[in-house]
């Protein structure tokens, strides 16, 4: 197994002339790699903090906290980021888009993803350093995965590790390319790589999420009203705090605090509520807990399910059964046969129009068309 060895030909852009210079080198060329880091799991308004990039010959790192400019402090690159004849080279790039478009409005184009290509050419494990082992024989450290990258300065093994995040991926792209297309899977992956292209933030409060947490549904109506008024404290004082709200009250503590609703400092000890609040908010968070007990507040709506009727649920069966067959008679993954977002579609929909069937593609529709008409027609 091939070690590691130093990147030596990096910079680090912390001013606009350095932006300037990148985007010079970066309008000669036709591709870059892109690896964005954030602080998330460390602040409570998350951000990207570090921008790495490729051009084919040296490492560029962008310190973003330190351009001016704040939301417009990447419109030099805008160009080539949004451009979709410039390819930008990810791997598992939903993160970075949807990112790049909350801090910068950027919405990044031509995107080729070599997580995807992975996945579609059916490979177990498809993870940044399983590929680059895989494809490079080189077995990259995973210890800085959860790193604050809101730190500076960022130096020795930290930084090695975001040099490396985008120094072996041309590479990757360039010989998972030549897999793809021997293995006729590059309308599949273009495909694929359009819906990475897509990809949104979506964190943020949201009242209707006290659903999604654990045990909710468990409670008792009371139970569950006095969690309604934690959900909503544990945000405000994650702000003040400005520390993500699982790390202020994690779920399933509040969970147990909404069940037995404690009423002294002595048992918000005993249930293990985090020193950190204990030492700022510990009487504020009693006091949320006796007054959700005298004035209950409402319960959010829940999230609409939307019910599938018999004949659409049929023709889910349908298309899985099939899909699960054709895929094994191919030798395939089943998102080559058919991608999860086009089977969702022509189950509740049907098969009348297939060329507005998201994900299918002209290729799949030469293909397959006959026989998804058919399974996704309505019996009489």
């Amino acid at each position: 197994m091939a070690g590691i060895e130093n990147q030596s030909k990096h910079r680090w852009i912390e001013n606009a002339a350095g932006l300037a210079d990148l985007g010079r080198v970066l309008e000669d060329r036709q591709s870059m790699a892109l690896d964005s880091e954030s602080n998330s799991g460390f602040a409570y308004h998350e951000k990207l903090c570090l921008l790495q990039i490729n051009d084919g010959t040296d490492v560029w790192l962008v310190d973003l906290p330190a351009l001016p400019g704040g939301r417009d402090g990447l419109e030099s690159l805008r160009p080539m980021l949004e451009d979709s004849t410039y390819e930008i080279q990810l791997h598992g790039g939903e993160f970075d888009v949807g990112c790049l478009k909350r801090d910068y409005g950027i919405d990044l184009r031509g995107v080729w993803d070599s997580q995807q290509a992975a996945s579609f050419l059916g490979w177990q494990k498809t993870g940044y350093g399983a590929v680059v082992e895989k494809i490079c024989g080189v077995r990259l450290p995973k210890a800085h995965t959860l790193h604050d990258w809101s730190s500076r300065p960022v130096t020795g093994e930290v930084l090695q590790y975001a040099i490396n995040d985008v120094r072996y991926l041309p590479e990757v792209v360039a010989k998972l390319k030549d897999r793809v297309r021997a293995a006729d899977l590059e309308e599949e992956v273009y495909i694929a790589c359009g819906a990475v292209e897509t990809a949104t933030w979506n964190g943020g409060f949201k009242p209707e999420g006290l659903w999604s947490v654990k045990g909710v549904r468990q409670l008792s109506g009371e139970a569950q009203r006095i969690l309604v008024s934690l959900y909503a404290w544990r945000e405000t004082a994650a702000e003040a705090l400005d520390l993500p709200a699982g790390r202020t009250l994690n779920n399933e503590l509040m969970i147990a605090l909404a069940r037995n609703a404690p009423s002294r400092m002595e048992e918000l000890k005993r249930f293990g509520v985090p020193k950190r609040v204990m030492a700022v908010s510990s009487n504020e968070l009693l006091q949320v807990l006796s007054e959700a007990q005298r004035t209950p507040p409402e319960l959010p709506p829940q999230p609409p399910r939307r019910a599938l009727d018999r004949q659409v649920q049929k023709r889910g069966d349908r298309l899985k059964k099939w899909r699960r067959m054709e895929a094994e008679r191919r030798q395939v993954p089943t998102q080559v046969v058919l991608p999860v977002a086009a089977l969702r579609h022509l189950q509740r929909y049907g098969g009348g129009e297939l060329e507005l069937v998201p994900q299918l593609g002209a290729k799949r529709i030469e293909r397959y068309g006959e026989v998804l008409v058919r399974l996704a027609s309505t019996p009489t």
